[in-house]
């Protein structure tokens, strides 16, 4: 199991780039009346083929050059363990949904916590690409675009955005 479900969007979303994606969206939503914690990334990339989604959680089969594919199996394996659940849809066009949903207050459910880092990873790690991202909290929303290949990735960009997460984040109450 990954340490915070935030790693698991990471890996969700690198995967997305390294199938060609000019376009990644992650949402993720915390409602803890309705005790829901639900994300999910959208992409553009060349999407799966029908032997890869059904060989997607399997850890022995990877379409990348490690010989493993853990990524999806451990989150499929933490929302089992959760009572959650895992779904992987194909989008008509190209590219794949994956989305996860997990009982808030479950006892084994890893923590959200890294969600700014996530994304400045994934912002200032693949610059070309385009990446939108909605957090919602009890019922408090915030978002952020970055267009891809525009905006440039100097240390003023950078600290931008940094405070624009961190602080947004903050303001819903998901730091």
């Amino acid at each position: 199991m990954m340490e915070d479900l935030s790693l698991h969007i990471l890996d969700i979303a690198e995967n997305a780039v390294t199938a060609g994606a000019s376009r990644v969206l992650v949402a993720v939503n915390e409602n803890e009346r309705r005790d829901r914690l639900t994300f999910r990334v959208t992409d553009n990339g060349r999407g799966m083929s029908a032997e890869e989604r059904t060989r997607a959680l399997d850890p022995f089969f990877t379409t990348g050059r490690k010989r493993t594919g853990l990524g999806l199996p451990l989150l499929a394996q933490t929302a089992e363990l959760c009572n959650g659940r895992l779904a992987i849809r194909p989008r008509p066009g190209g590219g794949t949904m994956v989305a996860a949903a997990f009982p808030f207050f479950h006892v084994d459910r890893p923590p959200l916590t890294k969600m700014a880092e996530t994304m400045m990873t994934l912002i200032f790690g693949h610059p070309e690409v385009a990446f939108g991202y909605r957090h919602t909290r009890n019922g408090l929303r915030f978002s952020i675009l970055w267009p891809g290949g525009k905006g440039g990735t100097g240390p003023a960009r950078i600290l931008a955005v940094r405070h624009s997460l961190k602080a947004g984040l903050a303001r819903i109450g998901a730091s």
